[in-house]
């Protein structure tokens, strides 16, 4: 898998992916991702990653195809993940670990994320890749309550 950073002509194939990865039937689920994923709220997240050191936008394509991206920041002493995304048709290709490699390639440091409960396959990836459970937070995400997993990974 190549990886590049990603640049706002590749707004679409992102949020095409993201809503790829999302349960139909989860209506809040669904509501909150197209809510997040609004074109120009991607293309936002992608110029200002362009614009600012600590903040990496990338995609990562097999055979000229974007097929899953990762939005990180690096605050100083550890990588915060926002998003990392891989389209269902390459899970369990180690894609998905190829990104957490990239930034670690980048700077070795411990990398934290918050993940929405319900999302047991990211979590069980996440675990998998030696991330660790901190806590549980309720928080509201887009005018909804949900109840995220705090995990945390060190590289030591």
């Amino acid at each position: 898998m190549n990886m590049r950073e990603a640049v706002p002509e590749d707004a679409t194939l992102i949020r095409n992916i993201a809503l790829a990865t999302i349960s139909q039937d989860d209506s809040n689920r669904t509501r909150a991702m197209e809510r997040a994923y609004r074109q120009e709220e991607i293309v936002r997240a992608i110029s200002s990653s362009e614009e600012a050191r600590e903040q990496y936008f990338i995609v990562g394509e097999y055979e000229e195809d974007v097929i899953g991206f990762c939005h990180a920041i690096d605050r100083g002493d550890m990588w915060e993940m926002l998003r990392l995304y891989l389209h269902p048709d390459y899970h369990r290709n180690g894609y998905g670990a190829a990104f957490l490699a990239h930034l670690q390639s980048k700077k070795e440091q411990p990398m934290e994320v918050y993940v929405e409960n319900s999302n047991e396959q990211a979590i069980a990836f996440l675990l998998h890749q030696s991330f660790k459970e901190v806590n549980r937070i309720q928080e509201e995400v887009y005018d909804r309550p949900m109840e995220l997993i705090h995990l945390r990974y060190d590289p030591s």
